[in-house]
């Protein structure tokens, strides 16, 4: 079941008690289906004739990475994030039950904006065209905001104990068994990947809020301006090097010469530093691309072995796998295998 498929009345009924008022349900459609959930609008109409947009996400549990997603960690997110100045969306509920869509949920308020496809062709254009006005320049300064975040004083302790200068050792312990338990066969050019994280983890005291998957695809753009980050579910607490590595990663921009297909990498971090007051350490962001380049590649075993064993019907997730020797080949560039 989804979003599409619930029933108009108990919908109706369960999201007018929610509101506080009765609603009737206008209009709905799905916004979209990611790798990880389905998302849907819902126009409802309240009894005075004012309509509110919601938009409802489902949490499926054979989606890719659903071992690192908690829905209502994620629902907390929101909320607290909603009283600094990051643009989110504003969240309005979370609901673990599966009587209404099948899976649990959680509620956003509608807000103006698209969300873009960086490797489409119309999203490769688009990006390089707003990437050199305000767009470009609002990117940089909005990851350094997050990182900027006093996430004590937000009350954002629930993401877990700071982990300090352990915290690169601790990502490469959780990629390493994250490996074990997908893989389908042994993957020495992933492993020998893993191999030179360990020997080369650097130890970071900072700690910031990070966003954990901050890129162009997990934005809505409402014309010149970046209305709304989203996706916060990988959020964590760690080295802003984390986030920074995912930005300039090669799979983050698939043969484009621009960081998330949106600006030189020079440019972005030249920025970030402009924006965050706090310069980058080259040695520190190599390991992170090479992270992330590692998970990623381990993300796409995940995907092929969650289709195989019925998971998911979704064959995008069939031909990400079949996309391997092209994740291994990245991987065995970043190590500089001849």
């Amino acid at each position: 079941m989804g979003i599409l498929d619930a029933s108009v009345g108990l919908v109706e009924e369960r999201f007018g008690e929610r509101l506080g008022t009765q609603v009737r349900l206008i209009e709905r459609w799905l916004a979209g289906e990611g790798l990880s959930d389905e998302t849907g609008v819902l126009v409802l109409r309240k009894g005075n004739g004012d309509e509110i947009r919601v938009v409802v996400r489902l949490f499926r549990p054979g989606s890719v990475a659903r071992h690192e997603v908690e829905p209502e960690r994620l629902h907390r997110l929101l909320v607290a994030l909603a009283k600094t100045g990051i643009p989110v969306p504003d969240p309005l509920w979370f609901d673990r039950s599966d009587e209404l869509f099948g899976h649990a949920y959680s509620v956003v308020r509608w807000m103006p904006g698209t969300a873009v496809v960086p490797w489409s062709p119309d999203g490769r254009r688009f990006l390089a065209t707003v990437g050199t006005g305000p767009v470009g320049e609002r990117f940089c300064e909005v990851l350094a905001d997050i990182h900027a975040v006093d996430w004590r004083a937000c009350g954002l302790d629930f993401l877990g104990e700071p982990p300090g200068g352990e915290f690169a050792k601790i990502k490469v312990d959780d990629l390493e068994e994250y490996l074990r338990r997908v893989r389908f066969e042994p993957e020495p050019i992933l492993a020998d990947g893993i191999g030179w994280l360990r020997a080369n983890a650097p130890c970071s005291d900072r700690v910031t809020l990070l966003h954990g998957d901050y890129r162009t695809g997990n934005m809505l753009f409402d014309g010149s301006r970046i209305s709304a980050v989203i996706d916060w579910e990988f959020a964590a607490l760690g080295d802003p090097g984390y986030d920074l590595g995912w930005v300039c990663a090669p799979s983050n921009r698939m043969g484009s010469d621009l960081a998330c297909m949106l600006l030189p990498e020079k440019t972005f971090l030249e920025r970030y530093e402009h924006h965050s007051g706090v310069p980058v350490d080259m040695a520190t962001l190599r390991f992170w691309i090479t992270y992330h380049q590692v998970r990623h590649a381990v993300m796409w075993l995940e995907a092929g072995r969650s289709f195989q064993q019925g998971g998911t019907d979704d064959l995008r997730l069939a031909r990400m796998y079949y996309t391997m020797p092209t994740m291994r080949r990245m991987v065995a560039d970043l190590l500089e295998y001849p």
